[in-house]
Order: C-alpha cells, then structure tokens, then sequence
C-alpha cells in the first residue's frame, strides 16, 4: 500500500468548463458562464490544472508509518491578523489542509477547531453560506471517529469548492490551492524524519514538480488578477528548488516491479529523481516560503 496516494490532486479541466474533477474522474456539472467569468474562462481553456485536493485524498498515508504533529499547524488564533483578501484566501487553503490532516489522524478536538476557524475566514471572503446548521449539528454530534471526521472534512472542501465555482471565482480557488498546497507539502516534509530514497513518500515529493508546475501555470494565466502576481513571486523559490530535480531512466513497463511500493513513474520510462540533498533543499524552501504565506516573519 502507497504511503501517500498517487491521486493526490484533485483537478481543475477549464475545457469542462472549469469543472474540478476528483482524481477518480468523476466531473462535476457545467457551470453558468454567462457572466464576467466567461472571459476568464477562455483564459485558461484548453489547460488542465492541479488544484487543492480534498482532504480525503491530502493525507491518505498511512497514520502508522508518520506520527501526527499539531505543531506542524498554522495557529488558529492568527486567523483574524489575515486582514487582506490575498492572505485569507492563503490561509483558508492552509487551514483546510490542516483540518485535513487532523482528520487524516482521527484528532477530533484539533479537526473540530480548524473546522471553526474556516469558518471564521469563510466569512470574510462570502462563503458563510457553505456552514449550515446542519453541519453545525453534525460538528456538535462528533464522537472521536475517524471515517466521521474524513465525512465531515470532504463535505465542507466539496461544498466550498461548488461555492467557488459556481461565482467563477478561479482566482480565489488558485490562492486556497496555493496555501493548501505549501501546507501539505510542509507537513509531508517535516513529518519524515530520514531520507530514504526509496520510501514512497519521498518519491511523492519529487512528483509533485508536475503538479506544483500545474498550478504555477495556472497562477500565471490568472496573473492580472488582485493579488496573484505577488503569490507567483511568493512561490518562486520552490519553483527554483523542483528546477534542480532531473529525469532518469526507469525499467520498462515489462520489466517493471510488482511491489506496490516501487516508485511511481511520472510517464513512459522515466522518472522524477530526488536526491537527499535535493529533498533537504526542497524542505527548508518550502518551510519559508510557508513561513510568508502564513504570516510567521
């Protein structure tokens, strides 16, 4: 069994009419474009893209193998020093990824506690609407049940995600992805304490380079828009970092292993190579560039 699961990304297919579609495929319905969104929309057509994943797929490790850290999580109580739109919608995306991997590990009080604090933020940006008393009661029900917490966590992402999509808000969905990418990759990142190159994990690290060039285009084709420039310039850094990671050839398809846990292969007969010095650099670029978004100067 993958330690992280190689459908972590959940995608955003603009030729579907920026529809997110979950790894498995399955689309979602088209939007209403008649609006100032269709513009935006004939932007990126054509462009698939890798967004903010659900948290079902964010932390699907196994909680064995890792332990879990609430220190590794952005602080609650630095919600409300998020004054402009850009660093809310930032840390909207980092406080879902951390409800996520509460969730992940069944951590009821701290998963109950991100959950309010999105709640805090989502009114800032007008998606108040998305927590409903039903889901306020299905909070205050909570008994320490994993599955329950995964439950409740994919519920809110997907009632978020329909939220942003049906305003054709893509610039706030591409600053969520942006802050609940980095988190995830902090947490990943810090929760490995030896580098091995054939750990699953790592592997995963490296593979991430397509998905974090995927959202940086589509960062860019967004770039006119408030604020997103300035997180472009933000993750730059890291960009920098998956440019030192090269291509090597690997077994063909008939020669390929049966172990489930053999590194997973970006396409054709190559792969991501990830050195430890490439994982090290890697880390601690992504632990500042995390550092800005979340404020921690």
């Amino acid at each position: 069994m993958r330690l992280i699961s190689k459908s972590l990304a959940a995608t955003l297919s603009a030729a579907a009419l920026v529809a997110i579609q979950a790894c498995s495929g399955n689309g979602g319905n088209k939007q209403d474009n008649a609006n100032d969104g269709i513009d935006e929309i004939q932007e990126i057509e054509q462009t698939t893209f890798y967004l903010l994943p659900s948290p079902e797929d964010i932390f699907a490790f196994s909680a064995e193998k890792m332990k879990y850290s609430s220190s590794l999580l952005n602080p609650t109580d630095k919600a409300d020093s998020y004054i402009d739109t850009k660093m809310q919608e930032i840390n909207f995306g980092v406080y879902t990824a951390d409800m996520a991997y509460a969730a992940a590990f069944g951590e009821y009080k701290d998963a109950a506690k991100y959950l309010n604090t999105i709640k805090g933020v989502s009114s800032k940006l007008g998606l108040e609407s998305i927590f409903t008393q039903a889901l306020a009661a299905r909070v205050d029900k909570f008994i320490e049940n994993k599955d329950s917490l995964k439950d409740i966590a994919n519920d809110t992402y997907f009632d978020i995600k329909k939220s942003l999509e049906s305003t054709n808000r893509y610039a706030t969905i591409a600053q969520i992805s942006a802050g609940g990418w980095v988190e995830c990759m902090y947490i990943i990142t810090n929760s490995i304490e030896k580098f091995q190159e054939s750990d699953a994990n790592i592997q995963h690290i490296a593979e991430e380079k397509t998905i974090f060039t995927s959202l940086m285009q589509y960062l860019d084709q967004l770039k006119d828009k408030p604020g997103i420039s300035s997180t472009i310039a933000d993750l730059k850094p890291i960009e920098e970092a998956y440019a030192k990671l090269q291509y090597e050839e690997v077994a063909s398809a008939n020669q390929a292993s049966d172990d489930e846990d053999a590194p997973i292969k970006v396409g054709g007969n190559k792969k991501i190579k990830i050195t430890e010095e490439n994982f090290n650099t890697l880390k601690s670029t992504i632990a500042q560039v995390r550092q800005q978004l979340c404020g921690n100067k």
